[in-house]
């Protein structure tokens, strides 16, 4: 039975870990669109970076790539529009943030508890 207790104890903290990291990412991109929208190019980048662990660097194949490129090219309107379709593409797949009512979002596979923060985390 402590076996039980010592695993169920392990199960939560490595939940309550990936929930924080979530949560800690889902703030990083509201960030990242709000720096964007507002024209805070260093925020902008700042809250990218905090994305992609430090490095700023996106694979060309992300749905971040555009954001990141027009980031580096200092082009505010190309980020404001990469940021819109970039929104626009995920509210279709995922209701997460001011877009999505909350019974939605309760409803969602992502949503549907912390272990499905981990099969989605890269």
């Amino acid at each position: 039975m402590g076996m039980r207790i010592n695993s169920s104890a392990s199960t939560g903290a490595t939940q309550s870990v990936a929930m924080a990291n979530w949560q800690q990412k889902q703030q990083n991109f509201k960030d990242l669109f709000s720096s964007i929208q507002s024209g805070d190019m260093t925020a902008a980048q700042n809250a990218l970076k905090s994305l992609t662990g430090g490095s700023g660097t996106v694979n060309s194949s992300s749905p971040l790539a555009a954001i990141a490129q027009a980031l580096q090219n200092g082009d505010v309107q190309a980020a404001q529009t990469a940021a819109q379709d970039f929104q626009a593409k995920r509210a279709g797949h995922h209701h997460h943030g001011q877009y999505a009512p909350t019974t939605a979002s309760a409803t969602t596979p992502a949503a549907s508890g912390p272990g499905s923060v981990l099969s989605v985390k890269a």
